[in-house]
């Protein structure tokens, strides 16, 4: 039997997929033969552990750099301009939000101790008729 761990394996091919700049179609296939591969070397090397493995396939910073050289990189770029456009909107909604926190709470502090409008107040009166 094998000396690695499921929650090992899961935890190198995550360190792998969150290195790797493709679409989750890609990532996926390529994760998935990946695994494949590792999963024959245990058959084979049932002593082996995490670091025979890494030592074997290379570290999730090799592996991500070596399918980074193999693709396209237009899609490189693509994929790092999706990202830019997600967080820049995630930004947005995070402001707006805070934006709208703010204003609620000015809202209810004046509702709640109340303000002070300043103006003139004009009085007639009734005997004379005249203003003051």
């Amino acid at each position: 039997m094998s000396k690695v761990t499921k929650a090992e394996l899961n935890g190198y091919f995550s360190e792998i997929s969150a290195l790797l700049l493709c679409n989750e179609k890609h990532k996926k296939g390529f994760i998935m033969s990946l695994r494949n591969d590792i999963e024959a070397f245990l058959e084979e090397n049932t002593e082996a552990d995490i670091n025979d493995i890494k030592a074997v396939f290379g570290s999730a910073e090799d592996i991500s750099k070596g399918f980074m050289e193999n693709t396209d990189p237009k899609t490189i770029a693509k994929r790092i301009k999706i990202k830019k456009y997600i967080l820049a909107a995630v930004a947005v909604a995070v402001l707006i939000y805070a934006l709208f926190v703010v204003f609620s709470l000015i809202d209810v502090h004046e509702e709640a101790h109340g303000y002070i409008e300043e103006g003139v107040m004009m009085i007639k009166i009734v005997t004379g008729g005249d203003f003051i």
